[in-house]
């Protein structure tokens, strides 16, 4: 199976969910990291499960760029898949 934009939203989302403590169904990738609740040392830790999940090197300005997540996973599917 390959992989989709979608699958990495809903890897996203389901990361933001266990770290948060949110309901993943309350999660709509229109949210930016900020909305989630996300800071600066969460916004890093996510890159890296995102890294290691996928085999890839993301630059951390990315979350600053890109603060949506739907916003975000369009670019890493863009740029690396």
């Amino acid at each position: 199976m390959e992989l989709t934009e979608n699958d990495i939203i809903n890897f996203i989302s389901k990361i933001i969910s266990e770290e948060g403590n949110l309901n993943e169904e309350d999660i709509k990738p229109e949210d930016t990291f900020f909305e989630l609740g996300l800071d600066s040392i969460s916004a890093i830790y996510l890159m890296e499960l995102v890294e290691n999940e996928y085999q890839i090197t993301l630059n951390p300005i990315l979350f600053w760029d890109y603060p949506s997540i739907q916003s975000f996973s369009n670019k890493i599917f863009t740029d690396h898949f």
